[in-house]
């Protein structure tokens, strides 16, 4: 009998260490992809316990959604003997050839598809982003790519990178594509460097140009502007005196018509008080001579 209870409780001993390997839990912010005999089960797991079959029949696949992945594609040093042809080169608009590396962060979005994905998902990726990097890099020529287009051309594979993650269904959600380096072929970045060299002194003396413009054009406008009111000045003060000339022209005309004698006589006498005064010298004249000296008295 002793025997019988004895066995009875090593069986019960052992169905328990059996169960027990069926209780899993999941960590807070993880979900768990439960797939048993190859079929994924319907829904994954939440944190918290859960129990599955035990002895290791459900095969779970761990996965933080809150965690930021990311992968580094491209290269700058030239392919060696293991790595394929052209690794990191691409053809740009202009068809140069260009290096580029970057980094695509991502996440998972949807942990179902993402387990069901080929096991090498980092080459599937890769693929995919060199694809997306080398229609980007072919629109465009070469100086863009290297110096001021290079954010632009990293949207514009994010982009072009989501599309494609979401047609083949790779179950993430694409955070950002960041380029961090762009260099011509080794054979040649000497030249590009001379080159690049020249543009940034271009540039550089633009941006002076300009802003030597943008200090000198606020002292011309106000040069301009004074000039423009001297002008304007000027040119009331001799419309001024021109109309007061022309008034005097009118009232002489009117006093000559009715006595030229006598306005004869007074423009005479202006003349020589307008005159006289420059002459600085003593004029000597006997009185037989035409000259009414009675205007030297006024």
């Amino acid at each position: 009998m002793k025997r019988w209870t004895l066995f009875a409780l090593l069986v019960a001993g052992l169905i328990v260490a059996i169960l027990a390997t069926g209780w899993h839990t999941v960590d807070p912010g993880e979900v768990v992809v439960v797939r048993r005999f190859g079929r994924v089960l319907n829904g994954s797991w939440k944190p918290g316990f859960h129990f599955g079959w035990p002895l290791g029949v459900d095969r779970l696949s761990r996965l933080r959604l809150d965690e930021v992945r990311q992968l580094d594609f491209g290269r700058i040093d030239p392919a060696g003997p293991l790595d394929e042809p052209g690794s990191g080169e691409f053809l740009t608009g202009d068809r140069n050839i260009l290096r580029l590396s970057g980094i695509v962060q991502f996440r998972v979005a949807d942990p179902v598809a993402f387990v069901l994905q080929t096991e090498d998902f980092k080459a599937v990726l890769t693929r995919v982003t060199d694809a997306s990097l080398a229609r980007s890099v072919a629109a465009r020529p070469i100086d863009s790519a290297l110096r001021e287009g290079r954010s632009e051309l990293a949207r514009e594979v994010s982009v072009s990178l989501v599309n494609s993650v979401e047609r083949l269904g790779l179950g993430i959600e694409i955070l950002g594509v960041n380029l961090t380096d762009a260099r011509p072929p080794v054979e040649v970045e000497p030249a590009f460097a001379e080159a690049q060299s020249a543009l940034s002194d271009r540039d550089r003396q633009i941006h002076e140009a300009r802003s030597l413009a943008g200090k000198l054009r606020p002292i011309a406008r106000s040069s301009a502007e004074n000039r423009l009111d001297l002008a304007r000045s000027e040119s009331f003060r001799k419309s001024a005196l021109a109309r007061s000339e022309a008034d005097r022209f009118v009232r002489l005309l009117a006093e000559a018509s009715r006595s030229r004698a006598l306005t004869v006589q007074t423009l005479y006498r202006d003349a020589l008080r307008d005159l006289l005064p420059k002459i600085q010298r003593k004029i000597l004249l006997t009185p037989e001579e035409p000259v009414d000296l009675g205007v030297i008295g006024r």
